[in-house]
């Protein structure tokens, strides 16, 4: 772009000349006379070749700016495609599925007129895209191999104006205009859809990554310091990111070139490599903190916490984005309760809210589009720990008394083929591996599929996804229960790069042709080690006048613990090699009169070899409770079954928000428990904290002073008792306890604003205790 700039401008700055060369009439043809111009005004590369193509883009410039008249063109001028072969390039044969035992990989550049023709034959035959005109600086690639051709890969100059990629860089105009020959854009990248070859685009792109500088020296006569590249649906540039590549944000979805007229094309995800680690000083632009971190907790307080989670949402305009943010503060302020009951009263805030969801589809606004803020925000809290611990598991929401509400799925169905109408909900939570603090919902799907495998695998997909960009040092562990128990899914393990898994098991499958089967496999031998496990106490259910649990006693269990590693075999392809995972057994001694014993039987693709990492297994399957809580929360909390919409679509995003306020409802709840030493207004905004001190006075209760304290009496609020063997308080009494919070802290407000008017405001004023035990504060009678 800088270049043809320039030419332009030596054109204009000698006009004279130009237009004597031009009217000579000594030319055999437009190019012939671009070549002229070119040495006449030494508009040459840095190789010495004449500018021609850039030299005529200007002429016809000025030629229709009136400044010159160009002759006529000695031929008519016609539209000509790509050379291709006269056949399709024959498949490759016996390509084996190991990318090491490929004969003779080789990256070939192309460089003569045969493996070009050979090069757009593959791309315009097998490629998604097909064939294009490459614009500026451009090499190609093919991938040839003894087995015969496996794919090509083609670049071009980099695009000129891309958001995400200019704030990634750093770059102000000028740097940009003077240096983007020095970023490439990998526009073709083709694997041939035959192969499965495991590893082979990963592999393939590294080997061409680390030759294309010096083939682009040897050129052009210098060297990009960055590619770009863009990965449109369904794709998800799992290839890229294994080599490296860093994911950069998206597109605005409209192409190139991004007229005002264009239509539409879908939204692409831009990656971006290094190729010379020192690029920013080469160009002299300051570091980017493309993966930034964020500590749990921050950002939470309930004055910006729904900004902070939701701010960011690209919904087509701002003012959408803050109706969504609105949405957000609205619903937490009435969990549990009607959204008309806010403690606010603010009947625009109601209506915005129904007619936010109610033209949603109109707007294209997806729940995707909802939870991607969250989803970030999310990864930057698991950017701060050494291992991420992801739960997944799935509910049943019950729906059946809204029988207007179209597209429920059926949930349950009797004795008498009566069904019930509700929504499957499977969501995927992030939680700190050592106290289990909730970093956010990383996934949530909705709908029955059957079987359920595939929505186990989606789930283990998306944790791929949002481990991508994570430290290298950081691990990510999958928990699951034993509906999760099947080979497809713990052989799903080969197919990821970040992920490990970890299921209790469920069937006792037979293991080899001996009939050998699992659980007496894993009891076998003595046990490694002793552990602690604390059981907690469940009372017998009845439903329909019969016991359906019997319950068990609390106690702390003490458990013999062993792990082997074991080759699960194939269910369904027999052709499959066996999984190898590490089996892990507990088992409970001695357990109490008529207790059945703790036994567990878990399976996980971490490697496990001493009795420190299998405890550590165990302690990650025991954050599995997280997830139930979660549901619980959200159910009993929440009262999203209580929730009224048309359409289940509605109910799909609305549920989608309650899940990320369930998140914040936990981590609330736990944090005042692991890091009670934190100032309040981590999660309380100054009203709040200030009816906090008015309560704990009124009360005779110790004046909270940090954040544990105020958890604490937040919860007393709630009903709490705090007695000296109560355990610690739970998400049920902490969400009761803040509703009845929020309701204090808004009429503190109200009464704070009517204070300034009449000249004195509650802060001003001495709280009484009064002898009714439900009155907690009155403010003095104030004169008119």
């Amino acid at each position: 772009m800088q270049a043809q700039q320039a030419i332009l401008a030596t054109l204009r700055s000698d006009l004279p000349t130009l237009s004597t060369i031009v009217t000579s009439n000594q030319h055999k043809s437009r190019r012939a006379l671009a070549k002229r111009v070119c040495s006449a005004l030494k508009l040459m590369d840095a190789k010495g070749n004449p500018r021609i193509s850039g030299c005529m883009k200007a002429m016809y410039t000025l030629a229709d700016e009136g400044h010159i008249s160009l002759p006529a063109p000695k031929t008519a001028s016609f539209v000509r495609g790509p050379r291709l072969l006269d056949h399709r390039v024959p498949a490759p044969v016996d390509v084996p599925s190991d990318v090491r035992q490929i004969q003779n990989l080789e990256i070939v550049l192309v460089t003569n007129s045969d493996d070009r023709a050979r090069w757009n034959t593959l791309i315009g035959y097998e490629h998604p895209q097909g064939t294009t005109t490459f614009a500026g600086a451009q090499v190609r690639y093919l991938i040839r191999s003894a087995h015969g051709y496996l794919g090509a890969v083609g670049f071009c100059a980099a695009a000129l104006h891309l958001g995400a990629r200019d704030a990634w860089m750093a770059w102000d105009l000028n740097t940009r205009m003077q240096n983007l020959n020095r970023v490439v854009n990998l526009s073709r990248f083709l694997i041939r859809s035959e192969l499965r070859c495991k590893n082979l685009a990963s592999h393939v792109l590294g080997k061409v990554l680390r030759r294309l500088p010096s083939d682009f020296r040897a050129r052009y006569t210098y060297a990009p310091y960055v590619v770009e590249t863009f990965v449109g649906p369904p794709y998800e540039g799992t290839c890229f990111r294994a080599v490296g590549f860093h994911y950069l944000g998206d597109t605005k979805g409209r192409g190139r070139p991004a007229a005002a007229t264009d239509t539409p094309k879908s939204k692409k995800k831009i990656f971006a490599y290094e190729l010379d680690s020192a690029w920013r000083t080469h160009l002299g632009v300051p570091p980017v903190d493309l993966y930034p971190r964020l500590e749990v907790g921050a950002g939470l307080d309930a004055d910006t916490w729904a900004t902070q989670e939701f701010g960011s949402a690209e919904l087509g305009h701002r003012r959408r984005t803050a109706r969504l943010v609105k949405n957000a503060e609205l619903m937490a302020s009435t969990v549990g309760t009607p959204i008309t009951a806010s403690p606010e009263r603010d009947p625009a805030a109601v209506q915005g809210y129904y007619r936010f969801f109610a033209n949603a589809d109109e707007f294209g606004i997806t729940r995707e589009d909802l939870h991607a803020p969250h989803l970030r925000r999310t990864i930057e809290r698991m950017r701060t720990q050494d291992t991420v611990v992801f739960i997944q598991d799935g509910t049943k929401l019950s729906f059946t008394t809204r029988t207007n509400t179209e597209g429920l799925d059926v949930i349950g169905q009797n004795q008498t083929d009566a069904k019930a109408d509700g929504i499957h909900l499977h969501a995927t939570i992030a939680v700190s591996a050592e106290e289990g603090l909730p970093l956010g919902i990383v996934h949530c799907a909705y709908g029955k599929q059957t079987p359920k495998t595939p929505t186990w695998l989606n789930g283990i997909h998306a944790i791929e996804t949002a481990s991508a960009t994570l430290p290298r040092k950081t691990k990510s562990i999958c928990v699951m229960d034993r509906d999760a128990d099947a080979f497809e899914i713990l052989s799903e393990r080969r197919n990821v790069t970040r992920t490990d898994l970890l299921v209790r098991a469920n069937h006792d499958r037979v293991l080899d042709k001996s009939r050998h089967r699992l659980f007496p496999t894993m009891r076998k031998g003595k046990p490694a080690g002793v552990m602690e496990l604390k059981v907690e106490e469940l009372s017998r259910r009845m439903k329909s006048g019969r016991v359906t649990s019997d319950g068990r006693p609390g106690r702390n269990a003490r458990m013999e613990i062993r792990f082997r590693k074991i080759l699960v075999p194939p269910t369904k392809d027999p052709t499959q090699a066996p999984m190898p995972v590490w089996g892990i057994h507990l088992r409970e001694q001695n357990p109490p009169e008529a207790a059945k014993p703790i036994e567990w039987y878990l399976l996980t693709t971490q490697e496990v070899t001493t009795i420190e990492e299998a405890k550590q297994m165990v302690h990650f399957y025991k954050l599995r409770w997280r997830v139930e809580d979660t549901f619980r929360v959200l159910k009993s909390g929440c009262k999203v079954e209580k929730l009224r919409f048309q359409n289940v679509k509605t109910l799909h995003r609305v549920l989608t928000i309650y899940l990320i306020i369930t998140w914040r409802i936990m981590l609330m709840t736990l944090m005042g428990r692991v890091a009670g030493d934190l100032e309040m207004d981590v999660f309380f905004r100054g009203a709040e904290s200030k009816m906090l001190q008015v309560y704990a006075k009124n009360y005779r209760l110790p004046v909270p002073t940090n954040l544990a304290t105020a958890i604490l009496t937040v919860a007393m609020m709630g009903g709490y008792m705090n007695r000296r063997h109560d355990p610690p308080p739970g998400h049920e009494i902490m969400w009761r306890g803040y509703s009845s919070l929020q309701i204090r802290a808004t009429a503190y407000e109200e009464l704070d604003a009517v204070g300034e008017l009449i000249g004195t405001t509650p802060s001003e004023r001495q709280p009484y205790a009064s002898p009714d035990a439900n009155a907690q504060f009155v403010p003095e009678a104030q004169p008119v």
